[in-house]
């Protein structure tokens, strides 16, 4: 059995939603899976109808009427879901999700935690999302106050009292003060009850064609040394892919690593060759309150092809570079010495190319 893996080679913000949309259309899936991350993923898509949506916990095969399978490296926030779903219901889509039983699951109080706490730091900001990733992880690592799907779906009556300890003690442990809003308790826990009625459990090994969604890229991986501290705290590369199909019994990955034409980075850290003369239009990337605007600099693309080979590790992989409509490249044998092509994606139509095996 085969499975596709879309990869941001960068720093995210690549157009892994619109690789994944397109694998989905036109060759079709069963699942889409995330592998990697949480809410904090915008991946755009539009239909040729004129639909756009950026997708966070939902799969970007959505529009192609794929179900979502939230693997177990794929942290939840019921509240953030929610807004999701209203806001593809408006579009008249239904989607279908799954999710495994040990899904982390934050909370508001992580969401609150993580902005206090960059706050805090002012201009020497981490460059966080301010959505709760870093904090869940750290949370969870303490077993009395780690909340999963599995505790959802079981409705345990401890619920209630970890996210009392979460908002009180802990939170006061963390920043100093404690999080003080009972409404906003009653409306999460409400939400995870709602959350584990519309959300099912389902294994890996029940993904039959899954085409594996990743999140961020590979120079923000966790243990990337060069970016270190300005990192997410998932592995971006197929080492969660590889994991989940010795478990599914999937012999044969095809991974797609995707590339603008140029580099960018959204957040603090270092930029290599960072151009403040370059922009282009982001209807997605606009500026945000934690991780400023969005960064620009040229593509090196012997370092791309380097990493895309350390980390595909013989598997098979191509490369889709999106974007060339801002920014015209030569992407071909002279470029890359794997042979002639590139992919191209303008106006909705993509083309790939195989650049290595």
């Amino acid at each position: 059995m085969r499975a596709r893996a879309v990869i941001g080679a960068n720093f995210g913000d690549e157009g892994k939603g619109l690789i994944t949309d397109y694998l989905c259309a036109t060759e079709g899936a069963g699942m889409v899976v995330r592998f990697n991350g949480g809410a904090q993923a915008g991946h755009t898509v539009v239909t040729p109808d004129g639909r756009r949506h950026v997708f966070h916990h939902l799969g970007a095969g959505t529009f192609a009427g794929v179900p979502t399978y939230l693997s177990k490296y794929f942290i939840c926030n019921p509240l953030l879901f929610f807004q999701e779903l209203d806001l593809l219901h408006a579009l008249g889509v239904k989607p279908v999700v799954y999710a495994h039983p040990e899904c982390l699951v934050t909370t508001f109080a992580d969401m609150l935690i993580n902005q206090r706490l960059e706050d805090k730091l002012g201009t020497a900001r981490h460059g966080s999302c301010g959505v709760g990733i870093n904090e869940t992880v750290i949370r969870s690592g303490l077993p009395h106050l780690r909340i999963t799907m599995a505790d959802l779906w079981n409705r345990i009556g401890s619920l209630e009292g970890k996210l009392h300890e979460i908002c009180q003690h802990y939170a006061e442990f963390r920043t100093g003060a404690a999080v003080n809003h009972p409404e906003m308790h009653e409306w999460f826990m409400k939400g995870c009850w709602r959350f584990a009625e519309v959300v099912s459990p389902l294994g890996i090994q029940q993904c039959r064609d899954p085409v594996f969604e990743g999140a961020q890229g590979l120079l923000l991986d966790q243990n990337n040394r060069e970016f270190f501290p300005h990192l997410t705290r998932s592995n971006t590369g197929l080492k969660n892919v590889r994991t989940l199909c010795v478990t599914a019994g999937i012999d044969q990955i095809d991974a797609y690593y995707v590339s603008r034409t140029y580099l960018t980075r959204h957040g603090a850290g270092k930029l290599p060759g960072e151009d403040v003369s370059m922009r282009f239009e982001d209807d997605t990337n606009t500026e945000h309150d934690y991780q400023g605007t969005m960064r620009f600099a040229p593509m090196d693309w012997a370092a791309l092809v380097a990493r895309m080979s350390a980390d595909c590790r013989g598997a098979n992989y191509h490369l889709a570079v999106t974007h060339m409509d801002q920014h015209l490249c030569a992407v071909g044998a002279d470029l890359f010495g794997y042979g002639p092509g590139r992919a191209d994606v303008r106006n909705g139509s993509v083309k790939k190319v195989k650049v290595g095996t």
